[in-house]
């Protein structure tokens, strides 16, 4: 998400909303050996749940919890943070504590929100605060039905029922799988992608945005 050549040099990377710690885990393998994840848990129960898993699988030593509130008492660190990504209710609101904990020279963040008034209200913290190269990406997941579809060929004049022109020879067995081929009949048949009528889940979208060097 933030590009992984630069993530296996990072030496920090600070991560907020640890939920089930899926991502975490994956953060953790991707700063590992040499790099350190700061992730931040609002809701306790989350918090002591995560810290179990992570010493389970033997990985304590490359993340530490905090059980906080980010938006009102930040990350509990400063100027360390290679990356932040935000996954809360209100990121505008994080902003500026996610720019305190990135390193001084620079460093990225990415927020994802379910809705759009999320994103827009978190692009003018991001202006506020002083972030640049602000990119809002939608990650919704589209599945497509292949399927032939025939339809009728409308009625053009004279002129256009001439099928010399077509350069189809219905002597050729080649071209009876043409589209051309059912136009005897006033039909063509061509392959057409259609999106399901219901789509189980809902989109989302990630922004980004880099710290200033200013």
């Amino acid at each position: 998400m933030f590009g992984t050549d630069k993530l296996n040099f990072m030496s920090c990377l600070s991560f907020l909303g640890t939920g089930s710690g899926s991502l975490s885990h994956a953060l953790i393998r991707t700063v590992a050996p040499t790099g350190h994840l700061y992730t931040v848990e609002f809701h306790q129960q989350r918090a002591e749940k995560a810290r179990e898993e992570f010493r389970e699988h033997g990985v304590e030593h490359l993340v530490t919890v905090t059980n906080q509130d980010v938006c009102k008492n930040g990350f509990g660190v400063s100027n360390i943070a290679d990356a932040v990504f935000l996954d809360i209710p209100s990121p505008w609101e994080a902003i500026g504590h996610a720019k305190s904990a990135l390193k001084a020279e620079g460093g990225r963040i990415c927020s994802f929100s379910p809705c759009i008034e999320q994103v827009q209200r978190t692009c003018l913290a991001m202006e506020e605060y002083g972030f640049t190269e602000i990119n809002t990406l939608e990650i919704l997941l589209r599945v497509y039905n292949v399927r032939t579809i025939s339809l009728q060929i409308p009625d053009l004049g004279k002129a256009a029922a001439d099928n010399s022109g077509t350069g189809f020879d219905s002597s050729n067995p080649s071209d009876q799988g043409s589209p051309c081929a059912n136009l005897q009949q006033g039909t063509v048949q061509f392959k057409s992608g259609v999106p399901l009528r219901e789509v189980v889940g809902h989109t989302g979208y990630l922004t980004f945005a880099t710290k200033s060097l200013v």
